[in-house]
C-alpha cells in the first residue's frame, strides 16, 4: 500500500509537470481562453490576461507537485502521519476524477490535447482507487494497513 501509494504520487506528479510544460503555452492557453467565453476587463491586454493564466497554471502545478513529492516520499518511508495527508490528497484526487469529465465534453476549453486529457484522467482514477483502498485498510486495520496496536 504504501510502495502504491508513493509510485502514484511520484508519476502523478512527474507527468503533470511534463505536460504543463509541453502543453500550456500563449497559443494553447490563449484558444482556451477564447472558448471558454471569458471576457476581458476594458483597458486590460488579451495577452496580460493569457499570461497571468499561464502563470497561474504553472505556480499551481509546481505546488501540487511539490506536495506529491513529499507525499511520494512520506510514504515510501512509511512516515504514519503521512498516511493521513495522503488520504486527504487521493480524496481530493478522486474527487478530480469526476470533474475532469467536462473536459472530454469541453475539449477545447483546456489547453491540453483530447490524448493529453485521457491520459490526465487516469491519474484521478488511480486516486479515487488508493482513497478506496486507504479507506478499506484503515477500517479493517488501521493506518497503512498496520495491525492496530493491541490487536
Amino acid at each position: 500500500m504504501q510502495l502504491a501509494a508513493a509510485g502514484i504520487f511520484a508519476v502523478s506528479a512527474v507527468v503533470s509537470v511534463i505536460a504543463t510544460r509541453a502543453f500550456v503555452n500563449h497559443d494553447n492557453m490563449l484558444k482556451a481562453i477564447q472558448a471558454q467565453g471569458t471576457t476581458i476587463p476594458q483597458g486590460t491586454s488579451v495577452d496580460t490576461v493569457v499570461n497571468i493564466a499561464i502563470v497561474f497554471t504553472i505556480g499551481t502545478v509546481v505546488f501540487i507537485a511539490i506536495l506529491e513529492f513529499v507525499a511520494a516520499l512520506g510514504s515510501y518511508l512509511g512516515w504514519r502521519w503521512m498516511f493521513w495527508a495522503a488520504l486527504i490528497l487521493f480524496g481530493l484526487g478522486g474527487i478530480g476524477a469526476l470533474t475532469n469529465l467536462g473536459n472530454f465534453a469541453h475539449p477545447d476549453s483546456t489547453p491540453l490535447p483530447v490524448a493529453g486529457i485521457a491520459v490526465n484522467e487516469v491519474f484521478p482514477l488511480a486516486e479515487l482507487g488508493m482513497f478506496i483502498w486507504l479507506l478499506v485498510g484503515l477500517v479493517k486495520y488501521g493506518p497503512w494497513a498496520m495491525r492496530k496496536p493491541g490487536a
